[in-house]
């Protein structure tokens, strides 16, 4: 009795949170309505936001995917791809929070339709609903946003969650609110995360415990294999380096890292002088790390969009600012060793599979929150090292004068990368058996 009466009172207060959330919102809803009916240079944007204008779809079943914006889209990648061959009839449809997303979603997408996700307004997502009339919802990572899922299981829509997550930094936040967080959960049939981590702190949230499972993480499906020698020369030709020079790479590059990192080097002392490649997370850090190449009195050279740098050039060059975005993996695949940016300031720490998917070897500092799990993985196989500031002078040392060892361990990075790929087939694999996915 006291156990129905505790389970009875979290559903009211549940229902009493949802309540709120659904309702506070409103009156925001209805000035954006407003301002789209009013102020006709805010409908193109305000129109997707608060799904208006929307055509019915009517050919196939249609499977809905969801992902917040770029990284979260080229995740779930897989899994739409592998949906996309065992369902020829269906119709797929990629929601995305931002404009960023959606242009990453047309572009690796190409199968999909993919429009803006509207706010969590309820009258807009049951617009949404209504228009795509989908079978089956997968949500990418963890994007709880209650009036989505709760109009979603309202409509009948299958619901899944693919890559889930819940940090260590997030799951104090969402057992605030508990209460909502287990009404809006325990609506989901299935949600394969990525750790058992993951699994147990979504049930503490509230999902039902026989729907959630550890399966792994899809991205490592996302991973190309290494590039085979001729594609590497060629890559090393383009940038006008030669076979045998030693590349050091700073990748995904955070504000301040910059010049930690060109400290570290210098004070290794490397001989013979190797080329460092600096990769920026964002193009209007460029100037940041210049000013930092000027400081250790370092000769750099910014590439930009378009641009070559030729052999010549390049010999006088110790620092390539490498100022194009969407090359990571090709400038990964000629490094020798690649230090992973987001680790030496407390941005907690960018993807270490990319590098070590191109047999880098792979060097992180000790801001590794978010890549945590990846990390212990790699150092399992070792294949991964961690090293503070102060020590990292010493490793590179010792990596920069020991080639045989580089390859040994750039050899076993790509194979642990491998071996954990299939990961989307096996997410798919789940959704077919638990009845999720319309038959073919």
């Amino acid at each position: 009795m006291p156990a129905d009466t505790g389970q009875t009172k979290h559903s009211l207060l549940g229902r009493l949170y949802f309540a709120l959330y659904r309702g506070l919102p409103l009156p925001l809803y209805g000035l954006l309505l407003l301002a789209h009916r009013l102020v006709p240079p805010t409908r193109k944007r305000l129109r997707p936001r608060l799904a208006l204008g929307l055509s019915d779809i009517k050919d196939g079943p249609v499977v809905w995917f969801h992902a917040s914006s770029m990284g979260e889209t080229s995740t779930i990648a897989p899994v739409v791809t592998e949906i996309a061959a065992r369902c020829k009839h269906c119709r797929l449809v990629v929601t995305t929070m931002t404009v960023a997303g959606q242009r990453r979603a047309r572009e690796i997408l190409d199968t999909a339709e993919t429009i803006l996700l509207p706010f969590d307004f309820y009258p807009a997502m049951r617009r949404l609903i209504e228009s795509l009339k989908p079978e089956l919802l997968v949500i990418g990572e963890t994007e709880i946003w209650p009036n989505l899922i709760v109009e979603a299981d309202r409509a009948g829509v299958s619901l899944a969650v693919v890559n889930g997550r819940i940090s260590k930094k997030s799951y104090p936040r969402y057992k605030m609110i508990r209460p909502l967080t287990r009404f809006v959960l325990s609506r989901i049939d299935l949600l394969m995360m990525r750790t058992h981590m993951d699994a147990r702190r979504v049930v503490k949230l509230g999902a039902m415990e026989d729907r959630a499972f550890a399966v792994g993480n899809v991205k490592y499906d996302n991973l190309p294999e290494p590039l085979d020698e001729e594609s590497r020369r060629s890559m090393r030709r383009e940038l006008g380096l030669s076979s045998d020079r030693l590349v050091i790479t700073l990748g995904s590059a955070r504000d301040g890292e910059t010049a930690a990192v060109l400290a570290a080097i210098r004070s290794a002392a490397i001989d013979p002088e190797p080329l460092v490649v600096i990769a920026p997370r964002h193009m209007n850090l460029v100037p940041q790390v210049e000013q930092a190449c000027r400081k250790e009195h370092l000769a750099c050279r910014t590439l930009e969009e378009g641009h070559t740098v030729s052999p010549a050039e390049l010999d006088q060059t110790q620092v390539l600012i490498f100022a194009q975005m969407g090359r990571m993996l090709q400038v990964y695949s000629i490094s020798d060793i690649a230090i992973v940016g987001g680790t030496y300031r407390p941005f907690g720490g960018h993807n270490p599979l990319e590098p070590a998917s191109q047999s880098a070897v792979t060097v992180v500092g000790p801001h590794i929150q978010n890549i945590r799990d990846d990390i212990a993985y790699l150092r399992s196989r070792k294949c991964a090292f961690v090293a503070r500031e102060d020590e990292l002078p010493e490793m590179l040392r010792s990596l920069s004068g020991d080639a045989e060892r580089r390859s040994k361990v750039g050899e076993a990075a790509a194979q642990a990368v491998w071996d954990r790929r299939g990961i989307a087939a096996r997410c798919v694999d789940m959704m077919v058996e638990q009845g999720l996915l319309p038959e073919n």
